[in-house]
């Protein structure tokens, strides 16, 4: 399938209204709860989305549409970022995250990228040249990606409660034992 501009802002425009509907006004205990020790819970995965709608990928996209690849992006850190919002509601920071995409998805459309302009380079600090269109998709799917991770999460927290049916529930797979 190829990339279509329209369609990915159309899809990163969904992703707050799926984010809030998942976690706004859960109790606690459903954001805390985590498939196996070394997972993020459900408030972890929303403050890694709000960091990186922060510092990534408007940031990234302007850097390949202004510099090119002679300016590295500057490093992303791609861990828990709950250190970042101390006091703060999830439902707060899922709001903020609606917020800033919103503003991203202003700013992106600002930019003026065309479909000639999806060939244009930048340089990733890891994985060296990469193109606006790997960009812009990989922001669609780093949306997916952490959604099916905070889905995992909450349903995480009633996997002692299925019983049986634990069995047939995929997304209780990777849940620890």
């Amino acid at each position: 399938m190829s990339f279509d501009l329209a369609q990915a802002r159309a899809v990163l425009g969904r992703a707050p209204s799926v984010l809030h509907g998942l976690v706004a006004d859960l109790p606690g205990d459903w954001l805390a709860a985590r498939p196996t020790s070394d997972d993020w819970d459900a408030h972890a995965v929303v403050c890694h989305l709000l960091y990186t709608e922060e510092s990534d990928w408007l940031v990234r996209a302007r850097m390949i549409m202004e510099e090119g690849p002679s300016t590295p992006f500057p490093p992303v850190e791609h861990g828990d970022q709950s250190h970042r919002y101390p006091g703060q509601t999830t439902r707060q920071l899922a709001d903020r995250f609606a917020e800033l995409r919103a503003a991203n998805l202003v700013g992106l459309e600002a930019l003026g990228v065309e479909d000639a302009d999806l060939d244009r380079r930048g340089m990733h600090p890891a994985l060296g040249e990469v193109t606006l269109r790997q960009l812009l998709a990989t922001w669609v799917v780093h949306d997916h990606n952490h959604i099916r991770q905070l889905q995992e999460a909450l349903a995480a927290h009633y996997v002692a409660e299925v019983g049986p049916w634990r069995e047939m529930l995929g997304v209780l797979d990777r849940v620890d034992r």
